[in-house]
């Protein structure tokens, strides 16, 4: 296989990796960011923000650590990689997006999770 033809196949594991994630993340995350942002239409413009975020940071990956130029045919080592670096790009936008709706929504967070009467202990 020609190196242009190796880059495509990680451009394509990376393209498939994101499309599952973003698939799975962007109906839940639009109505959080509804509810965190107030309005639809800024919520909506997070959301694509955030989907963008999940296709570019696989391809990132994919084309700085990627083994295309490396190898004349496609083995296990090369598709593992692909994968991994791929997954690798996916886990570093989901952590970019998870962190900052974290940010949002501390005070919800603790106001559900502390019971009622709790008090802090003192310990002797």
């Amino acid at each position: 296989m020609s190196p242009l033809s190796l880059f495509l196949v990680e451009v394509g594991i990376s393209v498939f990796s994101s499309t599952l994630v973003a698939a799975f993340l962007t109906r839940p995350l639009r109505r959080l960011l509804i509810d965190a942002c107030g309005t639809v239409e800024r919520a909506n413009f997070w959301v694509v923000h955030s989907d963008v975020m999940i296709f570019l940071a696989p391809l990132v990956s994919t084309v700085v650590f990627g083994k295309w130029s490396e190898l004349s045919t496609p083995t296990l080592p090369f598709y593992k990689a692909a994968l991994g670096s791929a997954l690798f790009g996916v886990f570093v936008a989901l952590a970019a997006v998870g962190l900052q709706v974290a940010r949002i929504l501390p005070g919800r967070v603790e106001m559900e999770a502390a019971p009622d009467n709790w008090r802090p202990t003192s310990s002797p």
